[in-house]
């Protein structure tokens, strides 16, 4: 497995151990069942109960990593991306790290993002980025605990 594959591996990996975990069925989430993270409410075509970690990392490397382009950051900004583009999509995610690097917020990681990412002095602003977003958002008050949680998570990277 070449050096990409083995950083979203790693990535991925922290993400579903450490945050989305297993077979969930909670009737407040607005995703339904949900499995290592993937939602009945995106892939209603898939059995989420019988979901493999072999399938949910296929889904999470060809709809969020590879579509992001996390691998164009460095090592623990592919994390936060990666993480952000799961969470709130992977548009909303680059654009609001393209926020923080003061570039053209086109939802789109080309080179302009990711060498402004990659100089970044602060790049935890990221992060402060992503929580001020949760709080626009209508399930704050239900999720905020949750969500904080994620962050400070993937913050530590472990």
């Amino acid at each position: 497995m070449d050096q990409v594959d083995q950083r979203f591996i790693a990535c991925i990996t922290l993400i579903i151990n450490r945050i989305e975990g297993g077979y969930v069925n909670d009737p407040q989430d607005p995703g339904g069942e949900t499995k290592y993270g993937i939602s009945k409410a995106a892939y209603p075509n898939l059995d989420i109960a019988g979901l493999t970690i072999e399938q949910a990392q296929a889904i999470y490397y060809s709809d969020y990593w590879a579509p992001c382009g996390a691998s164009a950051l460095p090592s623990q900004l592919d994390l936060w991306l990666l993480d952000g583009a799961i969470n709130h999509g992977v548009d909303e995610a680059v654009k609001l790290l393209q926020g923080v690097c003061g570039v053209e917020q086109d939802g789109a990681l080309g080179p302009d993002t990711a060498f402004a990412a990659a100089a970044l002095e602060e790049p935890e602003m990221y992060l402060v980025a992503r929580a001020n977003h949760y709080q626009t958002l209508p399930g704050w008050e239900h999720d905020k605990n949750g969500w904080q949680k994620r962050l400070f998570i993937i913050a530590r990277g472990c």
